[in-house]
Order: structure tokens, then sequence, then C-alpha cells
């Protein structure tokens, strides 16, 4: 592996420069790229040195001068602004050696929020049409966030996702939520893979929504019949059926606040969850984690100690890769205690 965490690399498609964060694999690294971390192909990538030297001439040429360049140009004008490009859904799967062919393990799905606005969201997954996983959190704009992994046999069992955005904020004109399925088609996702293969691209996305929804008119009131007057009809409640979920998925029951000491554990996190897969269980405790460790960056605090327990060390392995990711974490170190033992790790702060 020529490439070392923290090198700067130039993305060959845009000849843009970025930094590399993560090591995925032998053929694969993890850039960070105008605040957007991805993978990409150790062959769309390349040191930005090499081609900085091939490109600059060694003697420049005098520049023209043009009647006006003295004038100097107020570059405010000309700020570039970010757009609104919807919110996505980013596919990276992750092939593992079988006998001389590589095949797909799992799937790492990842939430895409391209929009000016901060969302809360309702995500499940289903498996032949019964509940495997949920996770309730909120997504900051123009970020991304780590849903889950599914493991590539679970193609088979007609798996569903389920979103539900809130707007952090409400905005006048637009729905204060919005509600969408992705279904995916065992078929077309092998067709999707081995293109992509094909194409020596690391994900596929999907477009989940391109704008926020604009608000319903509220619906015009019908005059009263002059005929006899029947029962009345008992309602059920004003305002529609989003509006109703928004109030009962936000209740601040789910609120968290700073902790020193947080411990991962899933009996500490969830009370109902005897008969949840692993993978679910995984995703609870990533989810808690990088929850607390926002509070703790946004409060500044100096330090935080993680209990995630010895196990197979899945969970210390996810939470060091992204504990390397954020640039907020000076250091992080997980050693015996006489405590914890080797099941904690302990974060230090910028």
């Amino acid at each position: 592996m020529k490439y070392q965490i923290g090198d700067k690399i130039l993305l060959l498609s845009t000849k843009e420069e970025g930094t590399v964060v993560d090591i995925v694999n032998d053929n694969m690294v993890m850039i960070e790229l105008k605040g957007t971390s991805f993978p990409v192909y150790l062959d769309q990538i390349d040191f930005p040195y090499f081609h900085r030297f091939t490109q600059q001439k060694l003697v420049k040429d005098k520049p023209k001068l043009v009647p006006g360049d003295e004038i100097k140009v107020d570059r405010r004008k000309y700020e570039v602004f970010k757009t609104d490009k919807g919110v996505f859904l980013s596919v990276l799967p992750v092939y593992e050696t079988d006998g001389y062919d590589e095949v797909v393990k799992l799937m790492k799905f990842h939430l895409f929020n391209d929009t000016p606005h901060a969302m809360r969201f309702y995500f499940q997954i289903w498996l032949n049409n019964q509940l495997d996983m949920e996770i309730k959190n909120e997504i900051l704009p123009y970020n991304h966030f780590y849903l889950a992994d599914l493991l590539f046999p679970y193609l088979n069992d007609n798996p569903r996702f389920e979103f539900t955005f809130f707007l952090k904020e409400p905005q006048p004109g637009l729905a204060p939520s919005v509600k969408k399925t992705w279904k995916i088609k065992p078929k077309q996702m092998f067709v999707q893979l081995e293109e992509l293969r094909a194409k020596a691209e690391a994900t596929l996305t999907y477009t989940l929504f391109d704008k926020f929804p604009p608000k319903e008119p509220d619906p015009v009131p019908q005059p009263e019949p002059s005929k006899k007057k029947s029962a009345p009809i008992t309602s059920i409640g004003s305002g529609n059926f989003a509006s109703l979920l928004s109030k009962i998925q936000l209740q601040p029951e789910t609120t968290v606040v700073p902790q020193q000491e947080v411990d991962l554990h899933i009996e500490a996190l969830e009370k109902n969850h005897k008969g949840m897969s692993n993978i679910a269980i995984l995703a609870v405790q990533l989810n808690a984690f990088q929850r607390y460790l926002d509070l703790a960056i946004s409060h500044h605090q100096h330090s935080l100690v993680v209990i995630h327990g010895v196990g197979k060390g899945k969970l210390k392995e996810e939470i060091h890769n992204i504990l390397r990711r954020t640039p907020e974490v000076a250091n992080f170190v997980n050693q015996y205690h006489a405590k914890y033992g080797y099941g904690a790790t302990e974060i230090t702060f910028r």
C-alpha cells in the first residue's frame, strides 16, 4: 500500500486534491474531499506532487498585460454557494476472495444529505416483512451518516428500507416530513454490481428525493348541507398523518446529555434487545457512540471513555475507524485498565 492515512492525493477524474482518511483494503482507500468522505480505487487517485511537476513549466511565460487588470475585483461577489441536490442512499460493496475470484461479502449503506436543511430521520430495515432494525437520529446539511451493513445473502429476504424525514427547523412553505421506501431487487442489484466492477467504481447511489416537498394546501372547508343534521362523526384528530408521526417520533425521551463515560453494551442501550440480530445490535451501538462523540465535541470535553467490551472486537474496530476519521480527536488508546480490562477506549480531544 503506497498510501497512508493523512497523505494528500489527487482525484484523477476531476483534478481535485483531497486527503486519505482510512485504508479500506489493498485496492481501495477512503478519502476526504471538500468536507465529504467517500471510497475510491487506487487507480483513480495519484500523488499531487508528480502532477504539479509535469504540468508546470520550468520557465513561466510573462503574463500579458490587459487594460483593466490593475483594477481589483471584489471576490465576495463570486463566492460559491452549495446547491440543493437532494438526499441520497449510497451502497458500498465489500468484497472477499473466494478461490480465484472476488465475491461480495456485505454492503455498507450511508445516507447523504446534500441539502441546506438539518433533518431528523427515522430509519427501518425490514426482512421478509419483519422489522430487523431501526434507527432514530439526525443528519446535518451537506453531511453523511452511516446507517448499517447488510450481508449479501440477505438479498434473498426481500429487504425493504423505510425512511421518514423531519425538518429540524420547520420552513415556511415546506412539508413537515416526507416518507420514502426503497426496495432492493436482487436481480437488478446483481447487474448493477457487475457494472460497478466493470467501471472500476466504488459505490452505487440512489436518489431518495431531489427536494424537500412543499407543504400541502389546507383543505377548503365545505359548507354544511341544509338538510337534517346527521349523527356527529368521531374525529381521530387534526392534521395529517405525517405531522402526527413527527410529534410522536420527536419526543424528548431520545435526548441525551454529554457523558464522561459511555457504556455501549446492548443491555445498557436497549431494553428489548432479545432476538435482535448481530448487525442490528452493532448498528444501535454505533448509533449511540456517534451521538455521544458528537456531544463531547460540541461541548468541548477534554476526554471520553467508551466501554465496548472485548468480544470478537468488531465494535471496537468500527469505533476506532470512526475516531481515525474524526479531526477533533487528538488520540485514543485501548490498553489494560484496572476497571475495564481491555474492554474500553479512552479518547482525548484537541
